[in-house]
């Protein structure tokens, strides 16, 4: 199987299983926010968000690093996982640390101190449970990826279920998540001992200097991106009340459902870049390409969907959200296809080892939405300054495409294709648009199931997805992926 298909393969085996939990996971969503009531719901999303601004103290980019290196060489699996499981452990302090200090920075009283426990353990549950499930992404063995992601979910949704017949507190549906990512901890364990070598922890000075020699930029690219994406929420505590908080992150959390598409394509393509970019640079260049116009083209339909459905699907009853996050949908709706996009370049700048460019490129766009958070937000009257936020989020992904767009041309030295590739998508886009607003007063999932029927069709016809792809999409998927040799000192 040659390297695109094997990528393609992997993309879709993980994607297939990333949309079926994330069902799982939007019901948990409903029964937490109905729950817990926007205020509650707001605290809830407050802690969650400081515990993964703590997070990166805890892994310091290591988790990519060990993904990109395991990806280069099989063989030196074993030692660097064992080197960077035992550098996370004196990590692991810190990061409690600093999520203490946080959550008194927050200063919202004694109960939301007490949820600082549960969100560490989830904190460190996570960390460890994706430093293993990357060896599945470094050797494409995306069937095991795909059954911890749904056990995850399936874990989740049980215990949400649970706590919320039950009427238990935030605390509660932390600790849930947590036991969902140490049960993969568990599972991940027993797959590679089983499957590659047996997993250990060894402190190796040298290794682990020279890992995080190479894993600082990432730190800081996860950091900034991490503060990017999240300093709204922090933003909105301080200048609103967490009600307002609640509503702004129901809405987001569609965006943040959305997440995963681009994630895990770009987390499947990486290992591909990474060894693509060491061949030559035309193969790099048709790859990232050819990456972009997939996820332009994936994103199109959920932006139409939810820019012009927002408030009927979140008033439908088995969804039944609160009803003014429904502006904040729509607004948000416009960042979809841009989110998607602007994915491409950490993971692309990282591939052809220019993390720094990363650095200098999410340092901007933090500078670009806290000013505009700030600008906007009191903008707003009483109880919608959630909007505000919406906006700055727009218009930071907007200068972040265009600044992105630039410093990755420039890295790799040839001006990428713009208008042509994306033509096709955007007619299609326009044409499904079309069809939602004309249908508007129907029901809303028949219409978009319609208009995203005539949006494939457009597709094709407009040259959105060509023969040659379909054909390594199907090839493919037709074949297995050939096994992986061990660590030799594997067990």
């Amino acid at each position: 199987m040659s390297m695109a298909q094997r990528a393609v393969r992997s993309t879709t085996i993980l994607f297939v299983a990333r949309t079926a939990s994330k069902v799982f996971v939007l019901a948990a969503f409903l029964l937490q926010q109905h729950t817990l009531g926007a205020r509650l719901y707001g605290e809830f999303s407050l802690v969650v968000v400081l515990s993964t601004l703590s997070s990166i103290v805890g892994d310091l980019g290591l988790q990519i690093v060990y993904l990109r290196e395991a990806s280069r060489d099989h063989s030196k699996m074993k030692t660097y996982l064992a080197a960077v499981l035992a550098a996370k452990i004196p990590l692991f302090l810190l990061s409690l640390g600093s999520l203490v200090l946080l959550a008194l920075v927050a200063g919202k009283g004694p109960g939301f101190m007490a949820l600082v426990i549960p969100a560490f353990v989830l904190q460190v549950a996570t960390s460890v449970a994706n430093v293993l499930r990357s060896t599945f992404y470094a050797t494409q063995e995306m069937r095991y990826e795909a059954v911890a992601t749904m056990s995850e979910a399936v874990i989740l949704l049980a215990g949400t279920f649970f706590v919320a017949r039950a009427h238990l507190g935030v605390g509660d549906y932390l600790w849930v998540y947590a036991l969902s990512y140490a049960v993969t901890c568990v599972y991940a364990y027993l797959v590679i001992a089983r499957r590659y070598f047996v997993p250990t922890v060894h402190f190796d000075p040298v290794l682990a200097r020279r890992l995080l020699k190479m894993a600082l930029p990432f730190a800081m690219v996860f950091f900034l991106n991490t503060v990017y994406f999240r300093i709204d929420v922090v933003i909105l505590s301080v200048l609103r009340p967490l009600t307002e908080v609640g509503y702004y992150t129901a809405a987001y959390k569609f965006l943040d459902g959305l997440s995963f598409v681009p994630q895990t394509i770009m987390n499947a393509v990486f290992p591909t870049l990474s060894v693509v970019h060491l061949e030559a640079i035309a193969s790099m260049r048709q790859a990232y390409t050819a990456t972009i116009r997939l996820l332009a083209a994936l994103a199109m339909p959920f932006a139409v969907v939810l820019g012009f459905g927002a408030a009927p699907i979140l008033s439908a009853p088995f969804i039944s959200v609160y009803p003014q996050a429904a502006p904040a949908l729509q607004i948000l709706a416009l960042a979809i296809v841009f989110m998607f996009v602007n994915s491409t370049f950490v993971f692309g700048l990282g591939a052809m080892d220019r993390q720094m460019d990363s650095v200098i490129l999410s340092v901007m766009s933090i500078v670009v939405n806290v000013a505009l958070n700030f600008i906007l937000i009191p903008i707003f009257p009483r109880a919608t300054g959630y909007l505000g936020s919406s906006w700055a989020t727009v218009l930071t992904e907007v200068f972040l495409l265009v600044a992105g767009y630039w410093m990755v041309r420039r890295r790799l030295e040839y001006r990428l294709p713009w208008a042509r590739p994306l033509l096709p998508i955007l007619v299609s886009g326009a044409l499904m648009a079309g069809v939602m607003g004309l249908f508007s007063q129907l029901n809303v999932f028949l219409v978009a199931i319609l208009a995203g029927l005539i949006y494939l069709g457009a597709l094709f016809v407009t040259g959105g997805v060509s023969s040659a792809e379909l054909r390594t999409i199907r090839s493919s998927l037709g074949r297995r992926l050939q096994p992986v040799v061990g660590d030799d000192g594997g067990g």
